[in-house]
């Protein structure tokens, strides 16, 4: 799990109430386009070139389904004179109007740490026996033995 971040993403899931949709905006500068799949690059690069606008750091996720767990991705955005704007572009057809994003609660250094060791966290995370039942065929006994 990596530093002990369980606690923190129990106190995100707790926040999920204050989760916010992020609209979407398409940004160009020059020759610059924002790429996919680089949301902290393109949200540097544009605050470097847009002093108004400043970096925030967070999680996106999409609600819990049925077994209350969430799926927890680290993500920038900017902030434009008190709006939030995502400016990372995404494939055709992607489900973006389901995202929602929550705030990094702690300071820029801990985010940087944390969307690396933990980019991408399931939140309650998952017991051994539960992913061991996921593992398993059905009808198929488990314990026996194989010949390769």
């Amino acid at each position: 799990m990596g530093r002990g971040y369980s606690d923190y993403f129990r106190r995100l899931y707790e926040r999920l109430p204050e989760a916010v949709r992020i609209p979407s905006r398409q940004v160009h500068l020059d020759d610059w386009k924002p790429a996919p799949n680089k949301c902290h690059e393109n949200v540097n690069h544009w605050v470097r070139l847009n002093p108004e606008c400043a970096a925030v750091r967070g999680w996106i996720f999409w609600l819990p389904h049925e077994t209350e767990r969430c799926r927890f991705i680290a993500h920038s955005v900017a902030e434009e004179q008190g709006d939030l704007i995502d400016i990372a572009p995404i494939r055709p057809g992607s489900p973006r109007e389901m995202l929602l994003f929550l705030r990094h609660l702690g300071t820029e250094e801990e985010f940087q740490s944390m969307k690396t060791d933990c980019a991408d966290f399931v939140y309650p995370p998952i017991s051994w026996e539960e992913w061991h039942e996921s593992q398993c065929v059905a009808g198929i006994d488990d314990d026996r033995e194989i010949d390769l």
